[in-house]
């Protein structure tokens, strides 16, 4: 497959996802407003140009099952069927078939498909339509006459520009051939020039032939939709040949069937570097015939069982044969390069360009002052220096902004998880959503899916209850979950409340004790005891079911969450509800560091796990055996962590009360750090250490710093996990 029509591929899929996104948030909205015709029109229009791209592209898997999903859909929109939650729930299970069918597409996995054939026949079945052979069977001589009631005569001049938008005049006929039997095709070459004259971008064929279906003009008509522009297409009824006739067309569309069989069978598909399929791959080395595999794909079994069925080959033979394939496509999917996209709004572009602009005149000028610099120009050089500070920055912020999303991105997924998880727990929740223009950073949005889908999960099945026990609890019967995002200082909260049962500190404290978690006459607070939900396998849930209740996924939200430089929280109140707060940098690229110096060394501190610093004074250090050193702040004993003994260092001061503590917190924990001086405050461009050496702990990255040395960032969870040993790490 040549680059140029990788791209292309690449923006259909891009679209593609768009336009799902588009059609499952429309199906959602229309449960509750069936009446909206404008909503079906937009649902109708979106799942129109899936199939078109995908036609376009000769993805006929992916466009024969969006038809399927059309028709129902223009069946709605045109009112000759009613929006039911019956057909609203198809719809929706059949969006699901959709993604995976395109997934497959994209990655050349296998499909499912039982699940596409029982869907197709549902989808029939609420549109009143006969259900259609599939594709890959051959059809029965009975099968392709009986529901044939109408015969066309199709003549179509494509306009030139045709194969310079990518259009395929084979695929125009697939979908006429997927509508009935298709005979008498006649390709007319009178328009093409001498060879001398030939452009190979522009078509001067035509063709003629019949189409003997029991769709009507209108079905057929949309066949050529897209390729109606400047063609010339006559379609009118014509006398139906005889039976005969059909039968014999009937037996050639088995051939042609077949042959199309022969490169598709096995759920491959063909293209520069792919997998060959089974049966190419047994013809090929000799093992079995042409004939013989014509004879297996005649069947509708796999290619490997029928000929070992047949006794032409062994199963080792098909073993040998599928262990190639598999490697084959081992190859095929490590050249596929996973290529990400994001679509940014040009005023932001626009934006940026200015900003160059402004950098090369600015560039421009100190260039002109160099190279006729005296001393009395210092104060120029240093404003000139100065905006070229400013610009540097603003272009920084402008260029991080072209990565920043709306969150909105993340929240979507949300309305049809609450829907499933509603129908599936027997209870009614409504899901009110906030703060979805809130823009992070792309890669932090990728990120948090998975964190959030848990957290709203178990507001779910853990925190809601069921209608019948909140009305006696005096509590509306649609209980609520409510998703919002907002900005504070540097970094973006989002909040999962819930307005259910709460935490029960009893059974969470019970359970703690039973898994050996804490004492039993361990005395903790609020604060200290909600986060044991966060414990592995911890879980309080009264019986396994298949949402929650297995003691995973909250250990995940946490893990998740500190990967990405956050914090989650918890506030609750028994019979009343809950709120998970997730504090997470704005984009994990760049943060504020506070630089600090150790002996001769530069370290950045987190600037938002500084909560302050301090000089300790004289006898407010102890020493507890096996605790290693606590500082008394204000009353409160902290673990205290000497930089210098933890990466092995040679520090300025060892004496505490010369050195400066800083005071650092993560998820409500705190810990001192002591360093030698405070040296500033810079923003810094976060680089991977495992990427580049090795995890080390208690160093989160490195950057380089302006005076081109490198500068670790410290980890303050890792520093807390080492304060709580009390024993120094080896650098």
């Amino acid at each position: 497959m040549s680059n140029d029509f990788a791209q292309f591929q690449d923006a259909f899929f891009d679209e593609v996802a768009e336009h799902l996104a588009v059609v499952e948030e429309g199906l959602l909205a229309l449960e509750q407003n069936p009446e909206d015709r404008d909503l079906l029109n937009k649902i109708f229009r979106s799942a129109h140009s899936i199939k078109g791209g995908a036609g376009m592209f000769g993805f006929t898997a992916v466009s024969q099952f969006t038809h399927k999903m059309e028709t129902l859909l223009d069946f709605l929109r045109n009112g000759q069927k009613a929006v039911t939650p019956a057909v609203a729930d198809l719809l929706l299970k059949s969006t699901d078939c959709l993604k995976t069918l395109i997934d497959a597409t994209k990655s050349g996995a296998a499909v499912d498909d039982e699940t596409v054939q029982r869907l197709t026949g549902e989808l029939a079945v609420a549109s009143d339509l006969k259900v259609e052979a599939k594709v890959k069977d051959t059809p029965s001589k009975s099968s392709v006459i009986s529901g044939l009631t109408s015969t066309f005569l199709i003549r179509w001049t494509p306009p030139d520009w045709l194969f310079q938008r990518g259009l395929d005049p084979l695929q125009i006929m697939r979908e006429l051939r997927g509508l009935g039997t298709l005979t008498d095709i006649v390709m007319d070459q009178s328009r093409l020039p001498d060879l001398t004259d030939i452009d190979p971008e522009k078509c001067c064929l035509s063709w003629s032939m019949q189409l003997a279906t029991s769709k009507d003009l209108k079905v057929i008509e949309k066949v050529f939709e897209f390729v109606r522009e400047e063609s010339k297409l006559v379609i009118e009824p014509c006398e139906a040949p005889e039976s005969k006739d059909k039968i014999d067309s009937a037996n050639n569309a088995s051939r042609d069937t077949l042959h199309e069989i022969r490169f598709t069978n096995d759920e491959q598909r063909i293209e520069d570097g792919a997998p060959k399929p089974l049966g190419e791959i047994l013809v090929e080395s000799g093992v079995v015939s042409s004939a013989a595999l014509d004879q297996a794909l005649a069947q509708q079994k796999k290619v490997g069982e029928i000929l070992v069925e047949q006794k032409v080959v062994t199963s080792q033979q098909v073993e040998q044969a599928l262990q190639k394939q598999r490697q084959q496509e081992s190859t095929a999917q490590s050249k596929k390069a996973d290529t990400a996209s994001i679509r940014v709004d040009t005023a932001k572009i626009d934006k940026l360009i200015n900003l160059v602009g402004e950098l090369v005149i600015t560039q421009s000028m100190l260039s002109d002052l160099g190279m006729r610099f005296e001393m009395n120009q210092l104060h120029v050089l240093l404003e000139r220096m100065a905006q070229l500070e400013r610009n540097t920055r603003e272009i920084q912020e402008r260029v991080m902004s072209i990565r920043m999303l709306p969150i909105g991105t993340a929240f979507s997924r949300f309305p049809r998880l609450v829907r499933d998880l509603s129908s599936k727990a027997g209870k009614k929740i409504q899901l009110v959503l906030s703060g979805e223009e809130t823009e992070l950073d792309k890669t932090v949005i990728e990120s948090i899916g998975d964190p959030l889908t848990h957290l709203v999960r178990n507001s779910a099945d853990h925190g809601l209850e069921p209608p019948a026990e909140r009305m006696d609890n005096n509590k509306p019967e649609v209980g609520t979950i409510r998703l919002n995002a907002f900005h504070e200082g540097g970094t973006i909260c989002i909040t999962v409340e819930d307005d259910g049962r709460g935490l029960n500190r009893e059974k969470i404290l019970a359970k703690a004790v039973k898994q050996g978690l804490i004492g039993e006459n361990e005395k903790l607070t609020d604060d200290q005891i909600w986060p044991l939900i966060f414990k592995p396998g911890f879980s309080t849930a009264e019986k396994i079911t298949d949402v929650s209740g297995r003691g995973v996924g909250m250990d995940v939200v946490k893990r998740n969450i500190e990967a990405l430089g956050g914090t989650v929280t918890i506030k609750t109140a028994l019979g009343k509800g809950t709120t998970f707060t997730l504090k997470l940098p704005l984009t994990l690229a760049i943060i504020e560091g506070m630089t600090v110096r150790i002996g001769k060394e530069t370290y950045i501190v987190p600037l938002l796990s500084i909560l302050e610093s301090i000089q300790p004074k004289e006898g407010t250090v102890k020493t507890v055996v096996e605790k290693g050193e606590l500082i008394n702040v204000r009353g409160t004993y902290l673990p205290m962590v000497r930089l210098y003994e933890v990466f092995n260092l040679q520090p300025e001061y060892t004496d505490v009360v010369k050195g400066i503590l800083l005071i650092l917190e993560t998820e409500g924990e705190r810990v001192a750090v002591m360093v030698d001086e405070i040296l500033g405050q810079q923003q810094v461009v976060i680089k991977s250490m495992e990427q580049n050496f090795r995890k080390v702990e208690g160093i989160a990255g490195a950057t380089i710093l302006g005076d081109g040395t490198v500068g670790f960032i410290l980890d303050v969870r890792g520093l807390l996990e080492i304060a709580r040993r009390g024993v120094p790490v080896a650098a």
